[in-house]
């Protein structure tokens, strides 16, 4: 009789290969397709994904954001994970802004120490030969989001429940648009600039801005404003097109500058009609905090590079700044000039070329 081979054997089974970025985005949106709807989701795009990943063969930085956003698509498992395709979203959004700076000129490395015994830094620094400049990238998130964006989700799954019943018919079938917004529906002018204030003074970490001469830029993809590109700069500017000529408020000035029981002025659907959109309630993100030398809007757009709409805190408080500003006032200038797609300061001076919409011919800047 042969002898039975009592020894215990046991399965060598090999590491599961983790998924590259490209393909881990991928995966993550397979998970939702065909089910559901996710704005954070719908805001990534697979064409910049590949840039991040492609970049990320020679730039170090970029090499480490793309890791960031792998562990962070890699937590997605399921349709209903909306905070991970959240916080996937705020890591694109950086990386984004890291990606767009770079592209215009503006060099950019982790600041030293973030994150490490719980310091409290900005995200980035410039070394400018004159002096450092710090960059904190805050994504904001959309309106009411926890129950929002349970809401569309359920909304886009009833639209592909109602479209796949009637597709057991013959004929040709569509479902019904879905319509996304990152604000509530009936949001006016003044709630969204009353919404987006309060928003990014409730995500500000006062050590972060006052950690040296930072810029603090605000993704506003999930949520946007009034598509009025630089003109949403100055505190009123003259719509000079279809549907109405008005006088209007820019969003985004009213956002950094604006101050409470200010008149908010609305685009009328009509000639006629009135632009009266109510009283501003939330001051300013600037005039609560005075230590931050510049806000830069970042405004995605679907089919072109990101806007970078900038105001400049000019006359800054410096006081508080653990690190010193060494620029002077014209470098700061020049530099904020640089890389934005529109420039205006807290006096109003730099609105000039923005005062109509839609712009006219900008004249050369004098240097």
């Amino acid at each position: 009789m042969a002898k039975k081979n009592t020894s215990s054997s046991s399965t060598v089974r090999k590491p599961t290969k983790r998924l590259g970025l490209l393909d881990e985005f991928i995966r993550a949106q397979q998970v939702i397709s065909g089910l559901t709807t996710s704005m954070p989701m719908i805001l990534m795009t697979k064409e910049v994904v590949e840039e991040f990943q492609d970049v990320a063969k020679v730039d170090p930085v970029m090499d480490s954001l793309k890791n960031d956003l792998q562990r962070a698509l890699r937590a997605i498992k399921r349709p209903e994970d909306y905070t991970q395709m959240a916080q996937a979203y705020e890591i694109y959004a950086e990386t984004s802004t890291y990606l767009d700076l770079s592209r215009r000129g503006v060099a950019l490395q982790r600041t030293p120490g973030t994150g490490q015994h719980g310091q409290k830094r900005p995200d980035f620094l410039h070394k400018h030969p004159s002096g450092d400049i710090y960059v904190e990238v805050k994504a904001l998130e959309i309106e009411d989001y926890l129950t929002r964006h349970d809401e569309i989700a359920q909304e886009a799954l009833k639209i592909l429940a109602e479209l796949d019943a009637r597709a057991r018919k013959p004929g040709v079938h569509f479902g019904h648009p879905q319509v996304l917004s990152g604000h509530k529906f009936t949001s006016k002018a003044v709630d969204r600039i009353d919404e987006i204030a309060r928003r990014i003074k409730n995500v500000i970490k006062p050590e972060q801005i006052k950690f040296g001469p930072t810029i603090l830029v605000v993704d506003l993809g999930r949520l946007g404003t009034a598509p009025f590109g630089p003109s949403a700069l100055l505190p009123v500017f003259f719509h000079d097109a279809p549907p109405a000529e008005s006088c209007v408020s820019g969003e985004l000035w009213q956002i950094a500058l604006g101050m409470p029981g200010e008149q908010i002025f609305h685009l009328p659907q009509f000639d006629g009609k009135s632009n009266l959109g109510g009283h501003q309630s939330e001051a300013g993100v600037l005039r609560e905090y005075t230590s931050l030398m510049a806000i830069t809007f970042r405004c995605p757009r679907w089919s072109e590079p990101a806007e970078l709409l900038t105001i400049w805190n000019g006359g800054w408080d410096q006081t508080g700044l653990a690190n010193p500003c060494a620029l002077e006032e014209h470098q700061i200038e020049e530099f904020l000039y640089n890389y934005s797609d529109g420039l205006n300061d807290q006096s109003n001076e730099g609105g000039w070329d923005y005062r109509v919409n839609p712009l006219r011919p900008r004249p050369p800047r004098q240097r």
